[in-house]
């Protein structure tokens, strides 16, 4: 039976919110836009209870939720939004370099299109933001900057409280991509972020399932019903729920992930000559483990571990994309690091035995080969 370990990827679905997510499938047959009977006024008001979930969850002061088919769909609903702000000339945004490419595909193509001016904010070996990066980018006039509240790749957790602060005092909107945090992390310092976007995917919740949290443009949420259609309830209901739990859970969850994480980090540094850990180690998703190795690869050492533990060499979006991640080329790293890297997330449904195992399996396939000799 293959462990499961690519929790940064995307999440196994809590039992109780995939019941949960069944029952409202079939308490709400209605459309959550038919005023024109009970169960459409039934799924709406279904609606309006899984958005002050979500709100209170997430510990906002924010009073507007979008339900979006995927965060994907969310990141580029809020690049439409500042678009549609800034009627008359091109918005500009500012984006740290290790965004979620969805958000970066979208942002450059609006830029193609004439629509906005973006600026890339440069990021530290750890792919936090530089501060005299973001100042800079700032004090040249931006409308909206967007960071992530924690990297899907490294899994770095950024300062939002300095951040935030730096945005605010320069008048710009904050887009907060918090897909891989929240449900994960304190999400207090995000309160005051114009735009908070969340996935159901990484919160043990439904896959096709995002939020946009935030008040948007007339022009973004009528886009919002075009494009999209009609909101689904149940999934909405289902997503509220797993917000919930992960908001009274997380904690001790975390706790446990960490002691697991360490543990599998501490057997593959001693097990395997060269190995180097990525990312912010004082401040990192606790279930989060970024690795490479000179040796061979990390294609290689995925494919030498198939069948036994999923792991991953990046983002699920990239794919068999060609070429190294854009995160690790922004954090400035040599190609041996960018080449050998293997992404590795403990969730919480993995036990200790299973790290045990998975440590013993994933030493013996990044240590198989003999080191080769590094790039500079």
């Amino acid at each position: 039976m293959t462990i499961y370990l690519d929790n940064m990827a995307s999440t196994p679905v809590d039992p109780r919110v995939a019941e949960h997510h069944r029952m409202a499938m079939v308490r709400y047959p209605g459309n959550a836009h038919s005023g024109e009977h009970a169960f459409g006024e039934d799924a709406h008001r279904a609606m309006e209870g899984a958005a002050d979930t979500l709100l209170r969850a997430l510990g906002t002061e924010a009073e507007d939720v979008i339900f979006t088919p995927g965060a994907s769909a969310a990141l580029w609903l809020a690049v439409e939004d500042i678009v549609a702000r800034t009627i008359g000339r091109r918005a500009h945004v500012a984006a740290t370099a290790v965004e979620h490419p969805a958000l970066l595909s979208a942002l450059r193509r609006a830029e193609g299109e004439g629509r906005l001016r973006l600026t890339i904010v440069d990021v530290d070996e750890t792919a936090e933001p530089r501060a005299d990066a973001l100042e800079k980018a700032l004090s040249q006039g931006v409308d909206l900057v967007c960071t992530m509240a924690a990297n899907n790749e490294v899994g770095t957790i950024s300062n939002l409280v300095s951040i935030g602060a730096l945005v605010r005092k320069h008048g710009a909107r904050h887009l907060i991509d918090a897909s891989q945090a929240a449900g994960r992390i304190e999400m207090s310092a995000a309160s005051t972020a114009d735009l908070v976007v969340v996935s159901g995917a990484k919160v043990y919740g439904p896959r096709r399932a995002g939020a946009l949290v935030g008040e948007l443009s007339n022009h973004a949420a009528k886009l919002a019903h075009d494009v999209f259609g009609s909101p689904d309830a149940p999934t909405a209901v289902a997503l509220a729920l797993a917000m919930e739990i992960r908001g009274a859970e997380w904690q001790d969850d975390e706790r446990r992930l960490a002691g697991m994480r360490d543990a599998l980090q501490d057997r593959l540094v001693a097990a395997v000559p060269d190995l180097r850990v990525n990312g912010a180690l004082g401040s990192r998703l606790a279930g989060s483990l970024h690795v490479s190795t000179p040796h061979l690869p990390g294609e290689a050492a995925v494919a030498r571990l198939w069948g036994k533990v999923a792991v991953s060499t990046g983002a699920a979006c990239q794919s068999g994309a060609p070429g190294p991640s854009h995160v690790l080329s922004a954090m400035g790293f040599p190609d041996w690091v960018k080449e050998g890297a293997v992404r590795i997330g403990v969730g919480r449904f993995n036990t200790e035995a299973e790290i045990e195992e998975a440590g013993e399996l994933i030493s013996t396939a990044l240590g198989a080969a003999k080191p080769s000799r590094r790039s500079a």
